[in-house]
């Protein structure tokens, strides 16, 4: 949105300075008033850059400031001599910013076609072109729009695989550590509910499945245990793998009872296949942070695992609990 709002800024400048050079043509006094608007518009655009919250605000604003633009260059270019006039670049320019920023397609395809609608518009309406003109100049408006379209997409797509890369786990599909890091860092906001809650789970004896049965099936067992996770919590919680077989819960709006029935729905359906221990904490009383509900729930984790060992009279070595604070 703060590109959006600048390159409007800068466009209408460089109009507003063509209009300084031409001013003894005709109407400059009136494009040179359009243009400050534009400009007025994308000034808009910073400011509420910086205020709006949500993406559908965002979008709105972008609207906004993408209507005043394609007013300005259709008066702008009307008063210029019509479609073939130097002002009328400004349309080249528009739809090569709305194929290479616009993210959906179909959003994309829309606004592209409104604004070679509001060229036509002008040419209709203002001054004689040349014959072929307008066929031309709109012919190469596809083609450009076309190839920004294509390369922005392609972009976007090496980059969203590159983020997947950086932020999943191969094996399981689950965050790993740096997502897990990312994806908790709008979740620690002061509020009056309770939440987020997190669960750290440890499979019983994994060592002994890939000592017997060979590591694919450890690998396969890393992975059905995810999917059973995720079979139980809700499609907003997450779940991520930050160890051989240590994985985090973290569930978005729960408290301390909530988190404890979902440990109990998690070890069920994680213990038709292998055994399990968990451990869960609950913001704010656990603590504040990621790093601080780790510890907790890594700490009711280790009292569960000694429990079992006592039952079956073993000895459990004591260890520190896991934490985030420096990413693989």
């Amino acid at each position: 949105m703060r590109l959006s709002a600048a390159l409007h800024v800068v466009s209408h400048g460089v109009a507003v300075l063509y209009c300084l050079l031409t001013l003894d043509q005709p109407h400059r006094g009136k494009m040179l008033v359009m243009y400050g608007c534009g400009m007025a518009g994308g000034a808009v655009g910073l400011w509420a850059a910086r205020r709006v919250t949500t993406k559908a605000a965002g979008y709105r604003t972008s609207g906004v400031i993408m209507m005043v633009t394609l007013v300005a260059l259709a008066l702008g270019s009307h008063w210029d001599g019509g479609a073939a006039a130097p002002a009328a670049l400004g349309f080249v320019t528009t739809v090569v910013f709305v194929a290479t920023q616009t993210p959906g397609l179909r959003l994309m395809i829309a606004l592209e076609v409104l604004t070679l609608g509001t060229y036509v518009g002008v040419a209709a309406v203002g001054e004689p072109m040349r014959p072929g003109h307008l066929f031309i100049n709109v012919a190469g408006m596809v083609v450009l729009i076309s190839v920004c379209s294509t390369q922005a997409r392609k972009v976007a797509r090496q980059r969203s695989q590159l983020r997947a890369l950086a932020t999943l786990d191969p094996l399981t599909g689950a965050l790993n550590r740096r997502g897990l890091a990312e994806f908790a860092s709008t979740l620690f906001v002061p509020r009056c509910r309770p939440g987020p809650s997190l669960l750290c789970l440890d499979l019983d004896d994994f060592k002994l499945v890939n000592d017997r049965y060979g590591h694919a099936a450890g690998d396969q067992l890393l992975q059905t245990t995810v999917a059973a996770v995720r079979r139980t919590v809700r499609p907003d919680d997450v779940v991520a793998r930050i160890g051989g077989d240590e994985f985090v819960v973290v569930l978005v709006e729960a408290d301390a009872a909530t988190a404890q029935a979902v440990t109990a729905r998690v070890d069920a359906a994680v213990g038709q296949q292998a055994g399990v221990s968990i451990g869960w904490a609950t913001a704010p009383y656990d603590g504040t942070t990621l790093e601080s509900l780790m510890h907790a729930a890594d700490q009711r984790l280790y009292r569960v695992k000694q429990e079992k060992h006592r039952a079956t009279g073993t000895h459990l070595p004591s260890r520190q609990p896991d934490t985030l604070g420096v990413l693989p």
